[in-house]
């Protein structure tokens, strides 16, 4: 999956608030009037204003005898301030603020993973009023089911999801809190292993309802696998089931009693009828004080743990895959190279930003672990090689790479900003790895003391191999790239190897990924234009864009055209956007949407190849997916504009063309040095070099 890092590599759009969802908390006297409230007015109330199109979307969280509600305004806001004026006109409303909405973004694993929360929260909530409506029972058997099917979709095998009911188990704690009875083990046993849904249940009376937990759980742990959660999946999964057993209703009390049976039933072997509750609520009271650091345990000792279970995570997913690349893992302490951050997240497998400007932009980072290590592995670099790193940023990677090269190699890395190349600096040298020469310098001119290098790699989103790469690159030698080959942003990492003096070829398939672009000389400005407030289309400007008519692409209704083709979450089609550049003869674009347009439906994109698009004069046409069953999706287009028939039918032509022609996923990439011969079709021209793609 492609997945849009554009968050963390180019500034937020200017003016677009932290959240568009509006907050009202409304207060009663006591939690039974509020769910009543909610099953005869807001219930009927909220359904209606959003299939009329006053709201795209809402949801609501419970705090004892107050009901959080988030509300997603449609375009009348007129008809907003008259919903809320009907929804507050009731007298066992107590108190109604209206507070700001900050998103948890961070707790549910990250922006991308936020809008799935947001998308999962409006269908249950949608869902829980409409159960609360008609009589609110069995909310404890729907939140173990609903749970179940969260974990099971996100790839949790049984032992896993009972780590998560343990964690559950654990927020919930309560002293002296009683275990549960066997026969509530029992049932909860049959709810964990149950396959299907019991006819006449609520859920099988509406199947939506445990498949927008399927779809949510489906998509996290795809987030998951990719190193695109800002936290530890089970503990964004804890999170999820904390906030489900909250809308449903279910006080922490009975929580505690079901994460705690739960925990018993996937982790015990012994039999329920010899069960001793004591024992489990002793058992759930050492788990709370086995997740407490202890003072008398170095931090030395947490960050070897962890450094283990990264490793261990690297070869599961096939990001290490050599020896050697798993063994500089193992000896390298990030944590001495991130200085204030604590362990747990120096050791999670994602982007960690070090850097900003004013604006909000990344500036520097340290990339995600599982995107370095498929780096260094397409590098390939050996004892006794002269390494030349651009970009140093916190200096992680050049002690990997001094790994690598010992005994007798030679690394050299260059860094831009003189705080940054000072603070590589004070880390190697902290971290023992004193033969690392920092340089502070533009990357894009090398480092010509040293040359040449047999391996050159690049660490930031890079517009050109510069001459001064071609110059100082040995013959037969290596350089790895993240080429952003469209200015729409389109990156991906080759891996070029010196052919002939005047010649580079990749021919190994190319890492899809998002860096900080490079600054300095060889820095390149990217264009986008805005579609809405939340929704911007990224493109080339040589491609002479009509900017106002797109601007009103938009507000045109969306036309959707579907091809028929399927694929599934692990089939290698991350190549198929680049393939559309390569082959349309229409601009390529992609688009940048946030949160509050996935979520209202205005602009919904496949969560692979980060948006790609094609554009015509107002019109745009872009790369969607529709569920055919779980982890298979169908392929489609969706278009917007006063052409939406004809883009969307030529984009799926385009789809049709690459599957039959086998959905290459392998492109062929040749490297000249600038006007070494004459332009062809098809050729991307830099100010140093001239790239030709096929596939």
């Amino acid at each position: 999956m492609d997945l849009d890092l554009a968050s963390d590599i180019a500034p937020p759009f200017q003016g677009v608030p932290v959240s568009q969802w509006r907050q009202v908390n409304l207060t009663f006297a006591d939690w039974q009037t509020a769910e009543k409230y909610a099953a005869t007015r807001l219930a009927p109330a909220l359904t209606s204003a959003e299939d009329s199109g006053v709201i795209t979307a809402f949801w609501f969280i419970r705090k004892t005898q107050t009901w959080r509600l988030r509300l997603l305004p449609g375009d009348r806001q007129a008809k907003v301030y008259a919903l809320l004026a009907d929804l507050t006109n009731d007298d066992r409303i107590r108190g109604v603020t209206e507070p700001i909405y900050r998103p948890e973004a961070y707790a549910f694993g990250g922006d991308q993973a936020m809008t799935v929360a947001h998308t999962l929260f409006h269908a249950d909530s949608r869902h829980i009023l409409s159960h609360l409506a008609a009589n609110g029972a069995h909310r404890r058997e729907l939140g173990v089911v609903l749970a179940t099917r969260l974990m099971r979709a996100a790839g949790l095998e049984f032992a896993e999801q009972g780590d998560v009911w343990r964690h559950l188990a654990i927020r919930r704690h309560q002293s002296n809190a009683p275990g549960p009875s066997s026969q509530l083990i029992a049932a909860v046993q049959r709810l964990l292993i149950a396959a299907d849904d019991a006819p006449g249940s609520p859920l099988a009376a509406t199947p939506q309802w445990p498949q927008a937990h399927e779809r949510a759980g489906a998509d996290l742990g795809f987030l998951d696998r990719h190193g695109a959660l800002t936290r530890d999946l089970r503990g964004v999964l804890t999170h999820h089931l904390l906030f489900l057993f909250n809308r449903l209703g279910i006080s922490a009390a009975d929580a505690l009693l079901l994460a705690t049976a739960a925990t018993h039933v996937t982790f015990q072997h012994s039999s329920t009828d010899a069960y001793d509750k004591h024992q489990l609520a002793q058992t759930t009271e050492r788990s709370t004080h086995m997740v407490k650091s202890s003072d008398a345990e170095p931090e030395a000792l947490s960050a070897a743990v962890l450094r283990e279970q990264l490793v261990t995570a690297l070869k599961q997913r096939g990001h290490v895959r050599s020896a050697s690349v798993e063994q500089a893992f193992r000896r390298v302490p990030r944590e001495q190279f991130l200085p204030g951050v604590d362990v747990e997240t120096v050791y999670t497998r994602r982007q960690i930003v070090t850097k900003r400007d004013s604006s909000g932009a990344a500036l520097s980072s340290a990339s995600s672990p599982s995107l370095v290590a498929d780096m260094l592995e397409q590098l390939d670099p050996h004892p006794g090689h002269r390494v030349l790193e651009i970009g140093a940023a916190t200096g992680i990677n050049a002690a990997l790479l001094a790994e690598l090269t010992t005994p007798s190699g030679k690394v050299v890395t260059i860094e831009l900003d003189q705080d940054l190349a000072a603070g590589a600096r004070a880390s190697l040298a902290r971290a023992g790895y004193d033969t690392v020469d920092v340089i502070h310098a533009d990357g894009a001119l090398g480092h010509p003391n040293t040359a040449p290098y047999d391996r050159i790699i690049v660490t930031a989103g890079a517009w050109d191999i510069s001459t001064a790469w071609w110059d100082q690159l040995a013959n037969h030698g290596r350089i790895v790239v993240p080429l952003r080959v469209h200015e729409s942003g389109l990156t991906r990492c080759f891996a070029f190897d010196r052919t002939a003096a005047h010649q580079l070829a990749s021919t190994t398939t190319p890492l899809v990924c998002g860096f900080v672009p490079m600054r300095g000389t060889s820095e390149h400005t990217d264009h986008h234009v805005r579609l809405d407030t939340d929704v911007a289309l990224k493109l080339d400007a040589s491609d002479h864009p009509d900017r106002q008519a797109l601007s009103r692409a938009l507000s045109h209704p969306r036309h959707e055209r579907w091809t028929g083709i399927e694929v599934a979450d692990a089939d290698p089609v991350g190549q198929l956007d680049l393939w559309l550049l390569v082959h349309t003869s229409t601009p390529f674009g992609r688009l940048g949407v946030g949160d509050t347009a996935r979520v209202s439906g205005l602009v919904t994109p496949a969560y692979r190849w980060a948006g790609a698009a094609i554009h015509h004069g107002g019109t745009i046409a872009y790369l969607a997916f529709q569920p055919t069953s779980e982890s298979h999706h169908e392929i489609g287009a969706i278009a917007h504009g006063p052409d939406a028939d004809k883009l969307a039918a030529e984009l799926t032509i385009l789809l049709d063309q690459w599957d039959e022609a086998g959905r290459p996923n392998q492109p062929t990439v040749t490297a000249q040095p600038a006007g070494m011969r004459p332009a062809e079709p098809g050729d991307i021209q830099r100010p140093d070099t001239t790239f030709t793609i096929s596939f």
